[in-house]
């Protein structure tokens, strides 16, 4: 009877505990699951082309050589190098691929995408917090839900790229904000602030298109709150305390805001504020030249189709015609959410939090459809990663609208079935893409569902590695290693050798310029086989051995009459417009293991 009694009462304690804190655990559950569909077969599966190669290779040098080697500016933003040089971004995104390589002590192409994948995660309860500022903590975790395990989100959690972070930073800046604007304790407030000041700083560094959405948005905030427009507010700015606060309060965001463009004001110090013209240069260029009318028309489908690719892992490619279910539930989405919001403006019950999130959701993206008007004919799924939980948050306020309107049993019911059918789409659509992979490992299997650049070629760090490994395992010491392959595997596969950290390898991409003790090797995609080889480079070849690694075919070749001329291997590319912390501490390069790679850039 006591072991009983004991017994009913640990099940009790247990029901009680799980009862109170069910909330939480459902958090943790959606976390753990999202952990999981972003970390399978992580390395293996990682996309790894040119920009993530370049990277590797500037951050590696850092990594093995010392932080003197670290850049101090970013990735640069665009292809086209203006009357300056290139337009470059912050280094924030640099950095944290140091921390990381630093950490792990490692040069892994996998290990650079950990704070991507680090930040991902965190999103995650991020968005619960910022949505818990609105709604009840049931229809925050549904919107944390849809939002964990959303396709595109999950794809551009797993590999590393500038951008991918912005979603994390954007939304630290939000919540910062929105605490910050209705936080009564002035100790609090100051640190409220620094998130803000914080997520804007970072996030304006990843991407220029967060750098403007960040900055309309939150100035768009700051002025509805404060009601600018009125001639009372104005007046009430202009008071004594008040400008105290302000001058407080702009000086503790000036200080953030510094700390972390410290780097790019020594750089713009170094170069005669290189930079700041070419940021002076692009905001004058000229966008591409169409009709305001067509890049409106352009407008509404693009973001028609991006938004219901986030909100549903649809509509990625084909006919609109057959994505019509996805567009439809999409549409009708954005339209209830849009209604709804200027209908809960009018509420006398919000607080004002509430009402300073609703004009952030406006604001939001009011802010982010201008900015695409100019840039309509080259959106692409990248530019979302701004407006990532607003699909999310919209289906929200109609989960709200049912608590009002129905019995709490009927509003639960209903609104759980919705986030489950958005959920069970996104699931799809993410198995699909994981089937994908799959495949493409093993065979040439056409994919359709990595969507990171316009060429979907499934290759991946595991089928470069194999090639890579494969021509180094067949490398005959003393003898000079020579690769035929596609341009935008030249990098790749450029730092995969580099990597070996082997002194006593040379290679490089074939040209008509060989030397005596050669070995020639090519990498093609399957479907090809030797044909753009021949096209080159004549027909006079012959393959001694070949193996394919999924979407790739690696051949080791013989080059019968080839011209033999010196060619200097491996050498230091110094053509570089960036200033790096050596040249600011005035530190000799005088290490041979050393490299500046930035050249090719």
């Amino acid at each position: 009877m006591t072991v009983s009694k004991s017994s009913n009462e640990h099940m009790q304690n247990l029901k009680k505990f799980i009862s109170k804190n069910a909330v939480w655990l459902a958090l943790l559950a959606i976390l753990l699951a999202a952990i999981f569909v972003r970390t399978y077969t992580f390395d293996d599966w990682l996309y790894f082309k040119m920009d993530q190669s370049r990277d590797a290779l500037l951050i590696s040098n850092a990594v093995l050589n010392g932080p003197q080697y670290l850049p101090l500016l970013g990735a640069r933003a665009g292809a086209v190098a203006l009357k300056h040089g290139f337009l470059r971004l912050g280094p924030i995104f640099y950095y944290f691929q140091y921390a990381s390589g630093v950490l792990f002590n490692s040069t892994e192409p996998y290990v650079y995408a950990y704070p991507d994948l680090l930040f991902s995660i965190l999103a995650i309860p991020l968005v619960f917090l910022l949505a818990g500022l609105y709604f009840s903590k049931r229809n925050a975790l549904l919107i944390t839900a849809m939002y964990a395990f959303s396709f595109i989100i999950i794809q551009y959690s797993r590999f590393a790229w500038n951008p991918n972070s912005l979603q994390f930073f954007l939304l630290l800046s939000f919540y910062g904000l929105l605490r910050f604007l209705n936080e009564p304790d002035g100790r609090r407030r100051k640190w409220w602030l620094i998130m803000w000041a914080t997520g804007i700083t970072i996030g304006s560094q990843l991407h220029f298109f967060g750098f403007f959405s960040l900055v309309g948005i939150s100035g768009l905030l700051f002025i509805t709150h404060f009601r600018l427009w009125k001639k009372e507010s104005i007046v009430a700015c202009v008071k004594k305390e008040t400008l105290k606060k302000i001058a407080l309060y702009s000086g503790i965001a000036l200080l953030v805001f510094s700390f972390f463009y410290t780097p790019v004001f020594i750089s713009e110090y170094y170069k005669n504020g290189q930079n700041t013209k070419n940021f002076i240069e692009a905001l004058g260029s000229k966008a591409e030249k169409k009709p305001f009318a067509d890049k409106l028309v352009k407008t509404v489908t693009e973001n028609a189709k991006y938004y219901c690719l986030v909100t549903t892992s649809q509509c990625y490619g084909g006919s609109m015609t057959a994505e019509l279910p996805a567009l439809s539930v999409t549409a009708l989405i954005f339209l209830a959410g849009a209604v709804l919001i200027f209908r809960n403006l009018r509420k006398k019950t919000l607080t004002d939090t509430q009402q300073d999130f609703l004009v952030l959701i406006i604001a939001w993206v009011a802010v982010f459809t201008i900015l695409t008007v100019p840039v309509a004919f080259q959106l692409r799924p990248r530019f979302y990663i701004v407006v990532f939980a607003v699909p999310f948050i919209l289906l929200g306020l109609v989960f709200e609208y049912l608590d009002e309107k129905l019995k709490r049993t009927h509003a639960i019911a209903i609104a759980l079935l919705l986030t489950a059918g958005i959920v069970g789409w996104n699931t799809y659509g993410t198995y699909a893409w994981f089937k994908e992979q799959a495949k493409s490992q093993k065979s040439d299997f056409t994919v359709k569902r990595t969507l990171i650049l316009k060429a979907k070629d499934g290759v991946t760090l595991g089928q470069l590695k194999g090639v890579t490994d494969w021509m180094y395992a067949r490398h005959k010491e003393g003898s000079t290693l020579y690769y035929y392959v596609k341009p935008e595997h030249v990098r790749p596969i450029e730092f995969l050798f580099y990597s070996k950290h082997d002194a006593s390898l040379r290679s490089a991409t074939m040209t008509n310029k060989t030397d005596a003790d050669a070995q020639f090797f090519a990498v093609t995609p399957a479907k090809n086989g030797l044909a753009p080889v021949t096209k080159k480079f004549g027909t006079d070849i012959t393959a001694i051995d070949s193996k394919q690694f999924g979407q790739l075919m690696v051949y080791e070749l013989n080059f019968p009459n080839r011209i033999v001329e010196e060619y200097k291997f491996n050498k230091a590319k110094t053509n570089t417009d960036r200033v790096f912390w050596k040249d600011v501490f005035g530190i000799t390069d005088d290490n041979a293991n050393a490299i500046r790679i930035d050249g090719a850039e």
